[in-house]
Protein backbone atom coordinates (compact mmCIF):
# COMPACT_ATOMS: atom_id res chain seq x y z
CA UNK A 1 0.00 0.00 0.00
CA UNK A 2 3.25 2.67 0.84
CA UNK A 3 4.66 1.75 -2.44
CA UNK A 4 1.72 2.18 -4.50
CA UNK A 5 1.06 5.15 -2.62
CA UNK A 6 4.84 6.18 -3.36
CA UNK A 7 4.68 5.82 -6.90
CA UNK A 8 1.41 8.15 -7.50
CA UNK A 9 3.16 10.64 -5.49
CA UNK A 10 6.35 10.54 -7.49
CA UNK A 11 4.82 10.70 -10.66
CA UNK A 12 2.32 13.75 -9.41
CA UNK A 13 5.82 15.74 -8.21
CA UNK A 14 7.49 14.45 -12.06
CA UNK A 15 3.88 16.31 -13.78
CA UNK A 16 4.53 19.32 -11.60
CA UNK A 17 8.01 19.43 -12.49
CA UNK A 18 7.28 19.17 -16.25
CA UNK A 19 5.12 22.02 -16.03
CA UNK A 20 7.78 24.26 -14.33
CA UNK A 21 9.92 23.98 -16.97
CA UNK A 22 7.96 24.16 -20.20
CA UNK A 23 7.18 27.93 -20.41
CA UNK A 24 2.91 28.67 -20.96
CA UNK A 25 1.34 28.85 -24.28
CA UNK A 26 1.11 32.77 -25.42
CA UNK A 27 -2.27 33.74 -26.46
CA UNK A 28 -3.02 36.37 -28.80
CA UNK A 29 -5.46 38.27 -27.57
CA UNK A 30 -9.22 38.73 -29.58
CA UNK A 31 -10.03 42.33 -30.49
CA UNK A 32 -13.03 43.51 -32.50
CA UNK A 33 -12.56 44.52 -36.18
CA UNK A 34 -11.56 47.73 -36.96
CA UNK A 35 -11.75 49.49 -40.95
CA UNK A 36 -8.88 49.65 -42.53
CA UNK A 37 -7.42 53.12 -42.32
CA UNK A 38 -8.73 55.38 -45.04
CA UNK A 39 -5.62 55.31 -48.10
CA UNK A 40 -4.12 58.59 -48.74
CA UNK A 41 -4.98 57.94 -52.32
CA UNK A 42 -8.56 57.67 -51.78
CA UNK A 43 -8.93 61.06 -49.51
CA UNK A 44 -10.87 63.51 -52.35
CA UNK A 45 -10.37 67.09 -51.94
CA UNK A 46 -13.52 69.10 -51.15
CA UNK A 47 -15.09 70.67 -54.37
CA UNK A 48 -15.65 74.24 -54.42
CA UNK A 49 -18.50 76.14 -56.70
CA UNK A 50 -17.93 75.58 -60.25
CA UNK A 51 -16.32 78.21 -62.18
CA UNK A 52 -18.61 80.51 -63.93
CA UNK A 53 -18.45 79.02 -67.70
CA UNK A 54 -16.52 81.39 -70.47
CA UNK A 55 -18.86 83.78 -72.35
CA UNK A 56 -19.47 82.24 -76.38
CA UNK A 57 -17.42 84.00 -78.48
CA UNK A 58 -18.88 86.25 -81.43
CA UNK A 59 -18.17 84.64 -84.51
CA UNK A 60 -16.03 86.74 -86.83
CA UNK A 61 -17.72 88.35 -89.32
CA UNK A 62 -17.20 87.05 -92.67
CA UNK A 63 -14.51 89.21 -94.84
CA UNK A 64 -16.07 91.82 -97.32
CA UNK A 65 -17.30 90.77 -100.39
CA UNK A 66 -15.57 92.60 -103.26
CA UNK A 67 -18.28 94.44 -105.45
CA UNK A 68 -18.82 93.62 -109.05
CA UNK A 69 -16.67 95.84 -111.59
CA UNK A 70 -18.86 98.72 -112.80
CA UNK A 71 -20.42 97.71 -116.67
CA UNK A 72 -19.58 99.36 -118.78
CA UNK A 73 -22.42 101.64 -120.35
CA UNK A 74 -23.38 102.37 -124.17
CA UNK A 75 -23.01 105.94 -123.27
CA UNK A 76 -20.16 106.26 -121.13
CA UNK A 77 -20.97 109.48 -118.41
CA UNK A 78 -24.47 111.28 -119.41
CA UNK A 79 -26.80 111.83 -121.96
CA UNK A 80 -25.48 112.88 -125.08
CA UNK A 81 -28.41 115.07 -125.61
CA UNK A 82 -26.80 118.89 -125.81
CA UNK A 83 -29.03 122.00 -126.02
CA UNK A 84 -28.39 121.77 -129.50
CA UNK A 85 -30.70 118.84 -129.78
CA UNK A 86 -33.18 120.87 -128.08
CA UNK A 87 -32.72 124.20 -129.80
CA UNK A 88 -33.58 122.11 -133.26
CA UNK A 89 -36.05 120.66 -131.75
CA UNK A 90 -38.11 123.67 -131.06
CA UNK A 91 -38.20 125.00 -134.39
CA UNK A 92 -40.25 121.92 -135.09
CA UNK A 93 -43.03 123.12 -133.25
CA UNK A 94 -44.03 119.93 -132.41
CA UNK A 95 -48.04 119.11 -132.21
CA UNK A 96 -49.62 117.60 -129.24
CA UNK A 97 -50.51 114.78 -130.72
CA UNK A 98 -53.91 113.72 -129.64
CA UNK A 99 -56.50 115.39 -131.49
CA UNK A 100 -58.26 117.77 -129.10
CA UNK A 101 -56.13 117.76 -126.67
CA UNK A 102 -54.58 121.39 -125.54
CA UNK A 103 -51.30 122.03 -125.13
CA UNK A 104 -52.23 123.24 -121.35
CA UNK A 105 -53.80 120.38 -120.09
CA UNK A 106 -50.29 118.00 -120.44
CA UNK A 107 -49.05 116.76 -117.82
CA UNK A 108 -45.24 116.32 -116.85
CA UNK A 109 -44.34 112.33 -116.23
CA UNK A 110 -40.92 112.20 -117.85
CA UNK A 111 -38.99 111.65 -114.61
CA UNK A 112 -41.61 109.31 -112.76
CA UNK A 113 -40.43 106.02 -111.90
CA UNK A 114 -41.82 103.38 -112.94
CA UNK A 115 -41.99 98.98 -112.62
CA UNK A 116 -38.17 97.68 -112.58
CA UNK A 117 -36.52 100.54 -111.76
CA UNK A 118 -37.03 102.20 -114.47
CA UNK A 119 -37.77 106.02 -115.44
CA UNK A 120 -40.97 106.64 -117.48
CA UNK A 121 -38.80 109.27 -120.20
CA UNK A 122 -42.47 109.65 -122.04
CA UNK A 123 -45.44 111.67 -120.84
CA UNK A 124 -48.80 110.20 -121.09
CA UNK A 125 -51.55 111.88 -122.65
CA UNK A 126 -54.64 110.75 -120.59
CA UNK A 127 -57.85 110.51 -123.69
CA UNK A 128 -60.75 108.87 -124.49
CA UNK A 129 -60.81 105.75 -126.53
CA UNK A 130 -60.81 105.95 -129.78
CA UNK A 131 -59.53 109.60 -129.64
CA UNK A 132 -57.24 109.88 -133.21
CA UNK A 133 -53.31 110.03 -132.60
CA UNK A 134 -51.88 112.75 -134.67
CA UNK A 135 -48.05 113.26 -136.20
CA UNK A 136 -46.11 115.17 -133.79
CA UNK A 137 -43.43 116.58 -136.86
CA UNK A 138 -43.49 115.25 -140.56
CA UNK A 139 -41.33 112.47 -141.24
CA UNK A 140 -41.54 108.80 -141.69
CA UNK A 141 -43.02 105.42 -140.15
CA UNK A 142 -39.63 103.31 -139.51
CA UNK A 143 -41.70 100.89 -137.42
CA UNK A 144 -45.42 99.09 -136.71
CA UNK A 145 -44.40 96.99 -133.69
CA UNK A 146 -46.57 95.31 -130.96
CA UNK A 147 -44.73 94.62 -127.13
CA UNK A 148 -45.92 93.52 -123.65
CA UNK A 149 -44.64 96.91 -122.34
CA UNK A 150 -45.85 99.33 -125.29
CA UNK A 151 -48.85 96.92 -126.97
CA UNK A 152 -49.45 98.16 -130.27
CA UNK A 153 -46.26 100.89 -130.85
CA UNK A 154 -45.59 102.92 -133.52
CA UNK A 155 -41.95 104.51 -134.05
CA UNK A 156 -41.91 107.69 -136.44
CA UNK A 157 -38.42 109.55 -137.80
CA UNK A 158 -37.94 112.96 -138.09
CA UNK A 159 -37.06 114.57 -141.33
CA UNK A 160 -33.58 115.30 -139.82
CA UNK A 161 -33.19 111.20 -139.22
CA UNK A 162 -31.65 111.91 -135.50
CA UNK A 163 -34.55 111.87 -133.46
CA UNK A 164 -37.30 109.08 -132.88
CA UNK A 165 -40.76 109.82 -131.99
CA UNK A 166 -42.50 106.68 -130.23
CA UNK A 167 -46.47 106.27 -129.92
CA UNK A 168 -47.77 103.65 -127.37
CA UNK A 169 -50.70 101.72 -125.97
CA UNK A 170 -52.39 102.47 -129.24
CA UNK A 171 -55.79 100.91 -129.87
CA UNK A 172 -55.29 100.01 -133.85
CA UNK A 173 -53.22 101.60 -136.65
CA UNK A 174 -55.36 104.30 -139.14
CA UNK A 175 -55.97 103.31 -142.57
CA UNK A 176 -52.90 102.97 -144.81
CA UNK A 177 -50.22 103.68 -142.33
CA UNK A 178 -47.42 101.04 -143.08
CA UNK A 179 -43.40 101.05 -142.28
CA UNK A 180 -41.64 103.67 -144.80
CA UNK A 181 -45.12 105.62 -145.26
CA UNK A 182 -44.22 109.56 -145.07
CA UNK A 183 -46.72 111.49 -142.91
CA UNK A 184 -46.98 115.13 -142.50
CA UNK A 185 -47.22 116.94 -139.40
CA UNK A 186 -51.40 116.49 -138.00
CA UNK A 187 -52.08 113.31 -140.21
CA UNK A 188 -53.90 110.58 -138.45
CA UNK A 189 -51.76 107.51 -137.66
CA UNK A 190 -53.76 105.62 -135.11
CA UNK A 191 -56.04 105.70 -132.23
CA UNK A 192 -55.97 105.98 -128.17
CA UNK A 193 -56.18 102.64 -126.99
CA UNK A 194 -54.74 100.52 -123.79
CA UNK A 195 -52.56 97.90 -124.89
CA UNK A 196 -49.71 96.54 -123.59
CA UNK A 197 -49.35 97.39 -119.45
CA UNK A 198 -51.39 100.65 -119.60
CA UNK A 199 -54.46 98.69 -117.39
CA UNK A 200 -57.45 97.66 -118.78
CA UNK A 201 -59.61 101.04 -119.29
CA UNK A 202 -56.64 103.09 -118.23
CA UNK A 203 -56.45 104.52 -122.02
CA UNK A 204 -53.73 107.00 -122.36
CA UNK A 205 -51.15 107.81 -125.77
CA UNK A 206 -47.31 107.19 -124.40
CA UNK A 207 -45.42 109.81 -126.15
CA UNK A 208 -41.57 109.91 -126.19
CA UNK A 209 -38.83 111.65 -128.08
CA UNK A 210 -35.55 110.32 -128.19
CA UNK A 211 -31.92 110.74 -130.18
CA UNK A 212 -30.41 108.29 -131.96
CA UNK A 213 -27.36 107.35 -130.36
CA UNK A 214 -26.20 104.88 -132.93
CA UNK A 215 -26.39 104.92 -136.88
CA UNK A 216 -27.51 101.22 -137.05
CA UNK A 217 -30.27 101.53 -133.60
CA UNK A 218 -32.95 103.82 -133.80
CA UNK A 219 -34.51 102.09 -130.79
CA UNK A 220 -33.01 102.71 -127.32
CA UNK A 221 -31.53 106.03 -127.76
CA UNK A 222 -31.44 109.12 -125.37
CA UNK A 223 -34.64 110.35 -123.85
CA UNK A 224 -35.40 113.91 -124.19
CA UNK A 225 -38.45 115.22 -122.56
CA UNK A 226 -41.58 116.29 -124.78
CA UNK A 227 -43.27 118.21 -122.28
CA UNK A 228 -41.54 121.56 -122.71
CA UNK A 229 -41.34 120.97 -126.70
CA UNK A 230 -45.13 120.62 -126.42
CA UNK A 231 -46.89 122.74 -123.56
CA UNK A 232 -45.43 125.95 -125.21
Amino acid sequence: MVLVVGGVLAIIVAVLVLNLQTPPERRIPLTPNRPAPPNSNSIKPEVGPAPAPAPPREPKPDPPIAAPPPVASAVPGTSTVTQTDLDYLATRNLLVPVEGVKANQLRDTFNQARSEGRQHDAIDIMAPQGLPVLAADEGTVIKLFQSERGGITLYQIDPSGRYVYYYAHLARYAEGIAEGKQVRRGDVIAYVGDTGNAGPGNFHLHFAISKITSPRQWSGGDPINPYPLLAR
